[in-house]
């Protein structure tokens, strides 16, 4: 009987969102079971007031080690039943449980995908032999205030439901994920005769949408910095279809099964890639890519450069008539 899980996820947005799965599974198979998450600052939000955690630890990696020593003692002295460590950490390492992941496990190079490599991970620690089904229940929890709120400024600006909403998510992080502006320009003034084309981000980024917003001839619709992730959830389960570059963004909407079509660059879309049902990968006819490098090695930035316009629309439309 497993009655206790303690959970250690990830540092990057994208990354923890790919271990929302598991999450997942141990909330179908151990309802009744008290679930305690370990996460870093930044991405402490995605586990925020969730009804499903009994107990959220935000870890700064740079407190003294004294702190860790005692939080490491308080851990222990709850006797968990489960210790499932995606992060790989001393922690997790050290102390006893009856299940447990194990750092050193090996995972066979035909399980390609981060979702599936994190699925397979907690299936060892169970000592399950059979794969994991679809898990009815969703661990990432939508406050009823967020559906209210994203009803509203959707009606604010004129967006009803029977309206087709496509997300443009323009930002990624690194230059050598980033799709020009210009491209996202056209294809946005392209859309928006047929759409109620959206763009996302963060406050930070309203520099960009701002921006593309201002430039197109067609109306679009800027909501960056509008949303918390809750609302942004809500807003992504209410559209058609979302594009954007390998960001976080992109496996929030895979989590909800919502169609996407992505621009690969560098980024290994076998490892990364969207997973929803329905998707599209554009990538470029590039040698050297994947290179999952944070610079480009010949500083041409070719592997996004050379994805065009229509590549992208003739996706879009194949998608979406499917």
């Amino acid at each position: 009987m497993i009655n206790k899980i303690l959970f250690f996820t990830l540092s990057n947005f994208g990354d923890v969102i790919l271990t929302l799965p598991v999450m997942d599974v141990l909330l179908t198979r151990y309802p009744q079971s008290s679930i305690t998450v370990m996460v870093g600052p930044r991405t402490s939000e995605i586990f925020k007031d969730n009804p499903y955690i009994g107990q959220l630890i935000v870890y700064n990696k740079y407190a003294p080690l004294r702190e860790k020593i005692n939080l490491f003692f308080q851990l222990k002295r709850e006797n968990f039943d489960l210790v499932v460590d995606l992060r790989n950490t001393l922690f997790g390492a050290l102390l006893p449980a009856r299940f447990k992941t194990s750092p050193f496990l090996y995972v066979p190079s035909r399980i390609r995908h981060m979702k599936e490599r994190n699925l397979y991970r907690l299936k060892v620690a169970l000592r399950q032999n059979q794969n994991f089904l679809l898990s009815p229940k969703r661990f990432f929890y939508i406050r009823d205030e967020d559906e209210v709120y994203v009803d509203a400024i959707l009606q604010d600006n004129g967006i009803t439901e029977r309206d087709k909403i496509i997300i443009v998510n323009p930002i990624a992080g690194g230059a050598t994920r980033r799709w020009a502006k210009e491209k996202f320009i056209q294809l946005c003034q392209i859309l928006a005769r047929n759409y109620s084309v959206i763009l996302v981000g963060r406050d930070s980024d309203r520099f960009l949408t701002g921006y593309i917003q201002s430039v197109c001839t067609e109306r679009i619709f800027d909501f960056a910095g509008l949303t918390s992730l809750s609302q942004l959830s809500c807003l992504l389960k209410k559209s058609s279809l979302v594009i954007t570059c390998d960001t976080g963004i992109l496996h929030l909407a895979s989590y909800f099964n919502v169609p996407i079509v992505a621009m690969f660059g560098p980024s290994d879309e076998q490892r990364y890639g969207p997973w929803s049902d329905k998707y599209r990968v554009v990538v470029a006819a590039t040698a050297c890519r994947p290179c999952r490098m944070p610079n480009c090695r010949f500083n041409t930035f070719e592997c996004m450069r050379d994805i065009n316009v229509n590549t992208v629309l003739d996706s879009i439309d194949a998608l979406l008539k499917s």
